[in-house]
């Protein structure tokens, strides 16, 4: 991926491995003192699900540029916000360019742009896998903390928090629908994944379980055919792109199961990232818990 950067079958197939906790390091092998660090000035991010936190909570001076995907509406929830800011790719020349101070970067960076960025001295923000809602909240931190923003973090986490609060069925509600997620790649949301603890916060029960998935994989039709679930959250890119989520709800195996399986379509870009991704990922499936148990809006 070397000049390219992280693709979206990438980041569709790591899914919420993919998405990091952040830790600022200098260019050198030791960490200096926190308190000896000033606060980037131009920030570079190369992983999508940063993108997003940036935009909620930097400066606009700040960011000097976003990973591609930010910029595309398919995928993305911010693409209209990152439109201002320049597309980067995996490229240390193109990088240094913009002359930044801190970039982020993932295990999917080249290993050579890296290590050029370090001998500039650019500092490091490094992502690593995140599964859960409490790591996604911790990356928020982690972004804010490195770039000079730790109060913005605090209230972006405490937004966040609220709303799961709200997305929480009431205790009354007992139904767990049983639901499964499909994305554009043709990947199937499994248990130890972001959107697998979501569903479970919302009221739901991830029927990947019953197939016996894990972390994101393929799952034959034929198998949601002899079992299916109650409801199917299949993913779509934005209007008159057809895609592989597309052809999920137009497929006549799966619309003669109208009598025992709801298709709901869902964002692509709400199943990639969470941080303030969140905000809106968490009332799409409370909203559609709703339907599903006949409780009002």
């Amino acid at each position: 991926m070397h000049g390219r950067g992280i693709s979206r079958r990438t980041l569709a197939a790591g899914g919420a491995a993919a998405l990091g906790l952040g830790r600022a390091l200098p260019a050198g092998s030791v960490p200096a003192p926190a308190t000896t660090v000033l606060p980037p000035r131009r920030i570079v991010s190369l992983f999508p699900c940063v993108d997003a936190i940036l935009l909620r909570i930097a400066e606009p001076g700040q960011i000097a540029g976003l990973s591609r995907l930010a910029h595309e509406a398919e995928v993305s929830t911010v693409a209209a916000d990152a439109s201002p800011y320049p597309s980067v790719g995996d490229n240390a020349e193109a990088l240094l360019a913009l002359r930044p101070d801190l970039v982020v970067v993932s295990a999917y960076t080249a290993r050579p742009t890296r290590e050029s960025l370090r001998r500039a001295g650019v500092r490091l923000l490094e992502v690593v896998p995140q599964l859960t809602v409490a790591d996604s909240l911790a990356q928020v931190q982690a972004v804010a903390d490195a770039i000079g923003h730790p109060d913005r973090g605090r209230a972006l986490t405490a937004r966040i928090l609220a709303a799961l609060d709200r997305a929480i069925p009431p205790a009354a509600s007992a139904a767990r629908p049983r639901a499964l997620v499909f994305q554009n790649a043709g990947f199937v949301a499994g248990t130890g994944t972001l959107i697998d603890d979501m569903l479970r916060r919302t009221g739901f029960r991830n029927m990947a379980r019953t197939y016996g998935l894990s972390g994101f994989g393929d799952l034959a039709l034929e198998r949601v055919v002899a079992d299916p679930p109650d409801v199917l959250l299949a993913a779509l890119p934005r209007p008159g792109a057809p895609a592989w989520g597309d052809r999920v709800l137009r497929h006549p195996a799966l619309l003669k199961l109208a009598d025992r399986m709801r298709i709901e379509p869902f964002p692509e870009g709400l199943l990639l990232c969470g941080g303030p991704v969140l905000l809106q990922t968490a009332p799409r499936l409370a909203a559609i818990h709703r339907r599903m148990t006949g409780r009002p809006a």
